[in-house]
């Protein structure tokens, strides 16, 4: 069970950071957008995994599936999903 909760969080952080770096692609425009994902990356993206990995480590798997169909359905972040925000997130 452990592994597979493993698969999820993994999954779920994926799918978050998908999301939100599409949107910020988005909102940086075609000329800076792909930039903008880049220095997101660089400088958050390390930090977005691992505080939400330890978050997530706190919810069964039956809620965890329940979220990662949640990312994949609407197109939200864990931020918007969960209402929290992260430092520099």
């Amino acid at each position: 069970m452990c592994q597979i909760k493993d698969d999820l969080i993994c999954e779920i952080i994926r799918i978050s950071q998908t999301n939100l770096l599409d949107r910020k692609r988005i909102e940086g425009g075609p000329d800076s957008g792909n930039d903008m994902v880049v220095n997101w990356v660089r400088s958050n993206a390390k930090q977005y995994r691992e505080n939400f990995s330890e978050l997530l480590e706190s919810y069964p798997a039956s809620e965890l599936g329940s979220i990662l169909q949640k990312l994949t359905e609407t197109g939200k972040d864990l931020g918007e999903l969960l209402g929290l925000k992260f430092d520099r997130v």
